[in-house]
């Protein structure tokens, strides 16, 4: 005779780690049922920017992930401004000094300088 599964034992491993994930009332798996690197800030490499924002056309506060092209880390740049966006971390110093307050504090920007002298 095969082995046997109780229900009991399928009930008390829903939701636990290593265990069976449940769903949430839209359908889908709770976030905190996920693994780390699901749920985790840095999104991953990504050839370009189109590549990036197909792939996460949204993002949260802290999100960040690296474009080749560029050669450089995006910052989702949160909700709070109208224009939320991924954001390239290397600026333009006369970029940089055209963004709010707000803007220049939502990105840990690498500020390059518009113009460079050579001695």
């Amino acid at each position: 005779m095969a082995n046997a599964v109780s229900y009991e034992y399928l009930k008390s491993i829903q939701g636990v780690a290593n265990g069976i994930p449940t769903l949430d009332n839209s359908g889908t798996i709770p976030a905190s049922q996920l693994p780390t690197p699901a749920t985790s800030p840095f999104k991953g490499q990504f050839t370009d920017e189109t590549a990036l924002t197909t792939a996460f056309p949204t993002g949260s506060l802290a999100d960040y992930a690296f474009v080749d092209d560029t050669g450089s880390f995006w910052y989702w740049n949160a909700g709070l401004l109208a224009d939320a966006a991924w954001v390239n971390q290397e600026i333009e110093e006369t970029d940089y000094l055209a963004l709010s307050a707000l803007a220049k504090s939502m990105v840990p920007y690498l500020i390059i300088p518009d113009t460079v002298t050579t001695p």
